[in-house]
């Protein structure tokens, strides 16, 4: 039986990949630590998943679960991801996000060295760049523009150093934009469909929309190829690499509203809210997946317009939906 921990797994991300991995392998053992494992964001202990309450940065809790599970794979999703809140908060955002990595990987090293790490990065990490130097690769230059950033920078590095010094095996994404039902209202594109939704419950035919910065152009991936891309790399990407993880299109923010639009049969107005505009902001992330797609031969299946329509029906309901994967 193969034993996988995800960390992070009351996440948007790390849900879907314990319920991917518990519906395809029925001989997997699926340990999730997360902070919030009681609120119900993630599926509930039963005979091949074990939810455990951790705080990553204690170490003495992190090395138990190690020695006690001895997971042979190991997704690293835990961290505090919003770049908005990064701003508001940095010296917490970078504290948690690299002390939490370097308390997993220590412990890896001390307690089950041949475990498989997927160290999941951002395209953060890129920053600021211009039109010619799109879409970015991996041989790109790092010049992250955020807290947030820096501290992915920060892990992107620990891992290559942990690869090359001490001879863990690890592989390294910076993985761009990803949406999907159930992502929290706080991040762009479930914020922006849920004033639709709300919207066209009320049987409104326009609606106010309040956002930030909307001619910056971001790279959308379904969260569920997201997880199909992170399982082909824990079984096919090679130690110590950096894979881009993304669609390779490039959306202008307006441009989702006038989707949206179409989708749901709303007009919108777009009220720029000055409070939502970042000190410093990246014009477009667009990425190059070409590694990706030679080396785990991964596709995305699922195109935007599908995933916002989707996402719009969750929140018609979203006691009772059920999210699928039909992409295969």
């Amino acid at each position: 039986m193969s034993t996988y921990l995800i960390t992070g797994a009351a996440g948007f991300v790390g849900k879907y990949i314990v319920e991917r991995i518990l519906a395809s392998e029925p001989d997997a053992l699926v340990v999730g630590t997360d902070m919030a494992v009681s609120s119900g964001a993630a599926p509930r202990t039963g005979p091949r998943f074990e939810a455990i309450a951790l705080d990553m940065l204690d170490r003495t809790g992190l090395d138990e679960v190690i020695r006690r599970w001895k997971p042979g794979r190991i997704i690293h999703l835990a961290s505090h991801s919003s770049v908005a809140s990064s701003w508001q908060d940095p010296v917490d955002s970078f504290l948690n996000n690299t002390n939490i990595f370097l308390n997993l990987i220590e412990s890896v090293k001390q307690n089950c060295p041949s475990s498989r790490i997927l160290s999941v990065g951002s395209s953060e990490e890129y920053g600021a760049v211009g039109p010619e130097e799109l879409p970015l690769k991996e041989t790109r230059p790092l010049r992250p523009t955020s807290p947030y950033g820096v501290a992915r920078v920060s892990q992107e590095m620990l891992s290559q150093v942990y690869a090359q010094g001490f001879g863990l095996d690890l592989v390294i994404t910076r993985s761009f934009n990803h949406v999907g039902p159930r992502q929290r209202e706080t991040f762009f594109i479930p914020g922006l469909v849920k004033q639709f939704a709300s919207a066209k419950a009320a049987g409104a035919a326009r609606v106010e929309i309040l956002a930030g910065d909307m001619n910056v152009i971001r790279d959308f991936t379904d969260v569920r190829d997201i997880v199909r891309a992170y399982l082909l790399l824990l079984e096919h990407g090679r130690a110590g690499e950096i894979y881009n993880v993304c669609s390779g299109k490039g959306y202008l923010l307006e441009d989702i509203v006038h989707m949206l639009e179409k989708i749901s049969g709303i007009k919108a107005h777009i009220v720029i809210d000055p409070a939502r505009i970042r000190p410093v902001e990246n014009p477009a992330i667009v990425g190059d997946n070409h590694k990706l797609r030679t080396e785990c031969e991964w596709r995305p299946r699922y195109d935007l317009a599908t995933t916002l329509s989707q996402i719009l029906d969750y929140y018609r309901d979203p006691d009772s939906y059920v999210v699928v994967d039909d992409s295969e």
